[in-house]
């Protein structure tokens, strides 16, 4: 069996000190990478961002070119242009075809610049990036939320037609796809008609997000983590803290991440001035300011509206925090309630907030279950484990 020595992923994410401000793709990346160099494999990133750069970052070789439709200001006004058009569709869904060719080259001419050789590469979904690894090296599209997805489950509007186009072509000619969750698996095979793809849950790193010691926790506190969004469900969580905050006066409602328009938001829809001052906007944080801030909080929610998987989520229970999260499938593959958490609808976030309020006994029960599951089942370590194991089976196809 072929020993795994060289990884290539080739992504638009990654998170880095160059980039900082990446979706979860870039983190999930920085930290795969991390955890396969810590067992001797070398691994280099063929990034496409906003800059042209080389650097090393924790063992990690990262080179980054420019996204090519902003690179090529002509070819941008080609791609805006024909996708508004139903006429001048084919020549829109070339000038996509014409983007992966030129990464293709571009990646080309780096393996070949630097005598480069990798056992495998990997990318993730969107955009059907894997239209540009070279058709000599083994690869695997791992599912992490193509803009077809999201389109057809999650509501997004105004995706460019370019981009779905280049999806499917994507996983119509790659056999080795890792989806994330069964939910994830389950849309898309309705939606790509991908067969045997392998199922392998992200994991987190459970010794760095872990419970906080001799933390002050702010009383009646409701945390949230993530992208301050009405996809995340962001009103949801504003209308179930007003009505707590009448029979709570002292409860309080954080947000950690982008705060967007909601700042104005509050403004805007809440006169009572109480209520106003008790709702707090931080930002985006680091990860230990996250794991400081998370410390605190007495219940965390996740009120999102859809979601193929969710590292923060992981990442709080991890922490020994008790959870509210919506009904979504994905969040229904983590959360059994009420052993390890608890499941509202759009309408009653506030009462199964309030039983965690006043219930001291299911508060404690849930989070230290909600940690035991971390710990069995989504660590790092197990995730890495059944990546290194599913490259190998693809490499050992591949001789075939």
């Amino acid at each position: 069996m072929k020993e795994i020595k060289n990884v290539l992923i080739v992504t638009r994410e990654y998170k880095s000190s160059r980039t900082p401000k990446v979706g979860g793709t870039g983190v999930f990346y920085k930290n795969l990478c991390a955890e396969l160099v810590k067992r001797g494999i070398s691994v280099h990133v063929f990034l496409i961002s906003k800059y042209v750069f080389d650097i090393e970052e924790n063992g990690v070789k990262i080179h980054s070119i420019k996204d090519i439709f902003k690179a090529n200001p002509l070819l941008e006004l080609l791609r805006s242009f024909t996708g508004k058009l139903k006429i001048l569709e084919q020549i829109h869904f070339k000038t996509y075809l014409y983007e992966k060719k030129s990464i293709s080259n571009q990646i080309n001419s780096w393996i070949s610049k630097n005598n480069l050789h990798f056992d495998i590469a990997e990318t993730h979904d969107f955009d059907g990036l894997a239209l540009s690894i070279p058709k000599e090296i083994p690869y695997v599209i791992r599912c992490h939320g193509s803009w077809s997805v999201l389109e057809k489950y999650f509501g997004y509007k105004k995706v460019h037609k370019g981009r779905i186009f280049c999806e499917k072509a994507a996983f119509k000619s790659s056999e080795n796809i890792i989806t994330i969750s069964r939910y994830n698996e389950k849309i898309n095979k309705n939606l790509f008609g991908i067969k045997d793809p392998k199922l392998i849950y992200n994991g987190i790193d459970e010794q760095f997000y872990k419970p906080v010691e001799n933390v002050e926790i702010i009383p009646k506190s409701v945390f949230f983590l993530g992208n301050v969004s009405f996809e995340k469900g962001a009103e949801t969580l504003i209308s179930a803290f007003i009505k707590l905050k009448k029979k709570y006066p002292e409860t309080s409602l954080h947000f950690i991440g982008k705060p967007n328009h909601y700042p104005a938001y509050i403004t805007e829809n809440i006169p009572d001035m109480e209520t106003r001052n008790s709702i707090h906007f931080y930002g985006n944080k680091p990860g230990e300011e996250i794991v400081q801030l998370i410390g605190k909080a007495e219940v965390v929610c996740f009120p999102s509206k859809g979601e193929n998987f969710s590292l923060s989520l992981l990442e709080v229970m991890a922490m020994q925090k008790p959870i509210v999260c919506s009904a979504i499938d994905s969040f229904k593959e983590i959360i059994e309630e009420p052993a390890n958490g608890l499941i509202a609808g759009e309408g009653n976030f506030h009462e199964k907030i309030s039983l965690i309020f006043e219930d001291d006994e299911l508060r404690n029960r849930i989070s230290v279950n909600a940690r035991k599951l971390i710990e069995s089942k989504f660590g790092i370590d197990m995730m890495v484990d059944e990546t290194i194991s599913y490259y190998t089976e693809i490499i050992e196809k591949y001789k075939l």
